[in-house]
């Protein structure tokens, strides 16, 4: 009807060019309205394209915004490329669980000082850090060493000697995603490349690489602990769950909205 009007206004005045509704000509200018109308759903296709509830190419709009496909339903995907459009940065702790969790990870942002420990109002004083070491690995190796026969915990009765339990803390450190290169086969005795005069049987040569994340060391000295990010489930240690196939996701995404001068110590498991 939008175009239909439109043809009205242009018409000259005067009996003749009234449209009634019993007229040939009201019918014709109806079937010419027809044009305009798809001419209109396709600028309003357009339209809805900018919006990611509506938009028809949600994997171009994917891949502008790096959200890689890890097989959620289309309704999720729309939903995180709405989280990816509304954010706007920030620095606080809130701005950062939001974004989080408007991207469809279930997680917490927690603060680096133990509550209750911060001083009065008008008292020059700092708030007791947490301890990292006692909620993420020193060392981010991938590895989680289990109890073993011979330790201190492993000894019968032990309430930590259960099945499952760990000598580290289930948290790791989150500092960046830098790789390196790093030699991963040593010429071995019988080897072809191990025989007497090859240049490759010198003592620590190798002729296979590996790529691995660079790791870093949690500071064992109290004056860093005041610089760690904690992201795990809702209350302070506990474990949340994230699914295997976003963790590359969700730790590019930590890193890109977490302040860069904070470690971030992350409290999930990828189950």
């Amino acid at each position: 009807m939008i175009f239909f009007r439109a043809f009205q206004h242009l018409l000259p005045r005067g009996r003749a060019w009234v449209v009634v509704v019993e007229k040939r000509l009201r019918q014709f200018f109806e079937g010419l309205s027809g044009v305009g109308s798809e001419a209109k759903q396709f600028v309003d296709d357009v339209w809805a394209d900018l919006y990611p509830k509506t938009t028809r190419d949600l994997a171009g709009w994917e891949k502008q915004y790096g959200l890689p496909s890890v097989g959620l339903t289309e309704q999720q995907r729309r939903d995180r490329l709405a989280a990816a459009w509304k954010a706007q940065g920030g620095q606080d702790p809130r701005y950062i669980e939001d974004t989080l969790q408007a991207n469809g990870f279930d997680v917490y942002v927690h603060e680096w000082w133990q509550p209750g420990t911060e001083p009065a109002v008008g008292v020059q004083g700092q708030a007791t850090p947490r301890n990292p070491l006692l909620y993420v690995r020193e060392e981010f190796t991938g590895v989680r060493l289990l109890v073993e026969c011979g330790e201190e915990f492993a000894a019968c009765g032990e309430e930590f000697a259960e099945a499952g339990n760990a000598l580290q803390p289930s948290g790791f450190p989150l500092v960046n995603k830098i790789t390196q290169t790093v030699p991963a086969y040593l010429p071995r005795c019988g080897e072809d490349l191990a025989a007497c005069g090859e240049d490759l049987a010198a003592c620590g040569n190798f002729d296979v690489f590996s790529t691995e994340g660079v790791n870093y060391i949690v500071s064992r000295d109290p004056k860093f602990w005041p610089y760690f990010l904690y992201i795990g489930g809702e209350t302070f240690g506990e474990i949340a769950g994230v699914d295997p196939k976003r963790q590359s996701e969700f730790e590019a995404l930590c890193l890109k909205i977490c302040p860069t001068q904070q470690w971030l110590g992350i409290l999930v498991e990828y189950s």
